[in-house]
């Protein structure tokens, strides 16, 4: 069964205002193409009407026959098949014009009089009737007056054909029109969303709010929501640099009343205490170190990978100054890791800082981007881990860097960055260093 896909906004006025389009214009078409046949008829029926009044004003009564002076009859009646005809019946007795010649009009009989009807003529033509019945004297006359529409409807065809041209070339510049108005209406629609891309690849810190006021609410939202999860973020960034830094002084102070009271105690206890000092400085050093890879930069900016790859590799020279490394860096020019920059520097610094801590000669990093997203690859020449050890740093909740030095400092907070962007880490020993390789995937 397919998913509905919901269609653009664009998408649907341009139907909807198509659809109403169309239909408009075709009972507009209709009743354009209807109103010269309605008019004309109405108006011929008029001037039938006159007719058939003249002519019942010429009937006479010559004796036993009754006879129509030939004075009341315009000469159209006379010339043969001339288009204009008449029928009258005088009580029983039926007086037609010459222009039938021995064509007989088939009258019909109509519920109420006067009124009209269409019949067919001399030559097949097609006949526009006004029938009446008008009293003379003390005689009833039924009269039926015929007008031939053959050359109007011809006329009235022609004129449809234009006029349906005519309305095809306006509905073509209606729909381009309407294109225009749609795409110019919905402009602000756009230029939101590429101040969404902008925002998401940290070219901005804010949607732009001149907008619309019935984008102005969503914009705001928006804007709202980035400055409290910058705030919070920022606050709890500092908060735990803050706490890494007071502990310092009593990680401190405890260490050297430890080493001036480990004659009195007992080695393994001395020995317990020492390590989880050392433990706990280890800790306040890496998140301190944090910190200050993160600097000030915006929390919305993406993490250029050619630029700040080779920055955080000469930075974790100094830190570790008795190691003497080199290093190789695989990294497509321009890349840039949509993900919050902070999160990347954590994630990449915390495994570079690994990497350098145990790595005797070379570094080798490669980043690549694959269909199902960014694959980052960090690799040393160390001893690397055993393969119990790679299996328990795959699974969720180890958390080795609060059990031992080394390999899985800071690991856990690099699975749950992994976690947070969805992606997956893996670890394994370098085929070609022999060391520890971790392998990172972020959609």
């Amino acid at each position: 069964m397919s998913r509905f896909k919901p269609r653009h906004i664009q998408t649907r006025l341009t139907f909807w205002l198509l659809t109403s389009v169309l239909v408009l214009v075709a009972l507009f078409w209709l009743v354009a193409a209807r109103a010269p046949v309605v008019l004309t008829e109405n108006y011929i029926a008029d001037l039938l009407a006159h007719d058939a009044e003249v002519l019942v004003l010429g009937v006479e009564q010559t004796g036993d026959a009754p006879r129509l002076d030939p004075a009341y009859a315009t000469p159209l009646y006379e010339r043969p098949y001339s288009g204009y005809y008449y029928q009258l019946d005088v009580a029983g007795t039926e007086l037609r014009s010459r222009s039938l010649w021995d064509f007989e009009l088939q009258s019909r009989k109509l519920e109420s009089f006067p009124g009209t009807y269409h019949a067919t003529g001399p030559a097949e033509q097609h006949l526009l009737v006004y029938a009446d019945r008008i009293q003379k004297d003390d005689t009833w006359i039924e009269v039926h007056v015929a007008a031939d529409l053959s050359a109007l409807e011809e006329r009235i065809e022609t004129f449809r054909w234009r006029f349906a041209v005519l309305t095809l070339i306006m509905l073509g510049m209606m729909l381009v029109g309407q294109r225009l108005i749609v795409r110019a209406s919905l402009r602000p629609l756009d230029r939101v969303r590429r101040d969404c891309r902008r925002l998401e690849a940290g070219e901005i810190d804010r949607l732009d709010e001149t907008v619309p006021p019935e984008l102005r609410p969503m914009v705001e939202e928006i804007n709202h929501l980035q400055d409290t999860m910058q705030r919070r973020l920022s606050r709890s960034r500092k908060a735990l640099g803050n706490l890494a830094h007071a502990l310092k002084t009593p990680i401190t102070l405890i260490d050297q009343v430890l080493q001036r009271s480990r004659d009195t105690l007992p080695a393994e206890t001395a020995e317990r205490l020492a390590e989880g000092v050392s433990r706990m400085r280890r800790i306040t050093d890496r998140e301190l170190r944090q910190a200050r890879m993160a600097g000030e930069a915006r929390g919305s900016q993406r993490f250029e990978v050619a630029r700040e790859l080779p920055r955080l590799l000469g930075m974790f020279r100094h830190l570790h100054p008795e190691k003497t490394f080199t290093h190789r860096v695989d990294c497509p020019a321009g890349a840039l890791l949509r993900a919050d920059r902070e999160d990347m520097y954590e994630l990449v610094g915390n495994l570079l800082d690994n990497a350098a801590k145990w790595a005797a000669r070379h570094i080798d990093v490669a980043v690549s981007q694959e269909d199902d997203g960014w694959h980052l690859t960090i690799a040393d020449d160390g001893p690397g881990v055993p393969t119990e050890s790679l299996q328990a740093l795959a699974q969720r909740g180890t958390r080795l860097d609060e059990s031992r030095d080394g390999h899985g400092l800071g690991l856990a907070i690099v699975r749950e960055i992994v976690e947070l962007y969805a992606g997956e880490l893996t670890f394994a020993r370098s085929a070609a260093l022999g060391g520890l390789e971790v392998r990172v995937r972020l959609p």
